[in-house]
């Protein structure tokens, strides 16, 4: 208990002190210990970032804890001609793969960068693209570096609502419907539906029966599911899950 103690303070004063602009601390009455870190930082007109992590700390045995390996709920350095961007959407890119990439991958785009293209972006899995836009109209081209041979392209219409269609090098072609920060994706071999910003995050794949949802008050994963159920405003929550285990959420802000 005392190195449990020792962690969860050393943690606190650390990330505070660095760079954290609210901590969220979660105990369960299992003994799990969730404690997230966020961060939200901008300087007008030179930069915006958005960071978000978190540490899982599980009980083993007497004197004996586990602590988490994957650390990162989102992550956004933006700044004019440049963006490094996981999990968080770019309100700028609207196509199908975009959506998909961003929740797997992290995603580096620029503006311009050669010959006047308007938007070229590369992602962690070898995955570079082009984007261009004209008006109304947006055209964009994906191709996948490790193998020449996979490769994505589609049109879509539009500003606010936006309509497209795309084809892949794997035979598989569709339609989508772009709004907000959400997209409707339908072909051949795939129906998704997706949203994704810092505050909510949810994808459902109803070809492939897979599920995620995630923001401040409800949680859910492969049929497992968290309730975040706030106290006092949003300071203290009340959290119930589908282990039927329960805890408190607390939020610091500094």
């Amino acid at each position: 208990m005392k190195k449990y103690i020792l962690i969860l303070l050393l943690n606190i004063i650390f990330f505070n002190y660095i760079f954290s602009n609210n901590i969220f601390i979660n105990y369960m009455n299992k003994g799990d210990l969730k404690i997230e870190y966020n961060f939200d930082f901008e300087a007008t007109g030179l930069y915006v970032a958005n960071l978000s992590f978190y540490q899982i700390i599980k009980p083993q045995a007497k004197d004996n804890i586990e602590v988490s390996k994957e650390i990162l709920n989102y992550l956004r350095f933006n700044q004019p001609g440049f963006n490094i961007e996981y999990n968080y959407k770019n309100e700028r890119f609207n196509d199908p793969n975009y959506f998909l990439l961003s929740k797997e991958s992290f995603m580096i785009s620029f503006e311009r960068l050669y010959f006047n293209v308007p938007i070229m972006y590369v992602v962690s899995n070898g995955m570079i693209g082009l984007n261009f836009t004209k008006k109304s109209n947006n055209y964009f081209y994906w191709i996948n570096t490790n193998n020449l041979s996979k490769s994505f392209l589609g049109y879509y219409y539009g500003n606010k609502v936006k309509l497209g269609v795309f084809m892949e090098s794997n035979n598989d072609m569709g339609i989508f419907l772009v709004y907000s920060k959400g997209i409707i994706t339908l072909s051949k071999n795939k129906f998704f539906v997706e949203m994704m910003s810092k505050d909510i995050n949810f994808y459902f794949d109803f070809k492939n029966n897979e599920d995620f949802i995630k923001n401040k008050f409800y949680k859910m994963s492969n049929a497992k599911f968290e309730f975040n159920l706030p106290i006092i405003r949003d300071k203290i929550y009340f959290v119930l899950n589908s282990d039927k285990n329960y805890g408190l959420k607390f939020n610091l802000t500094f």
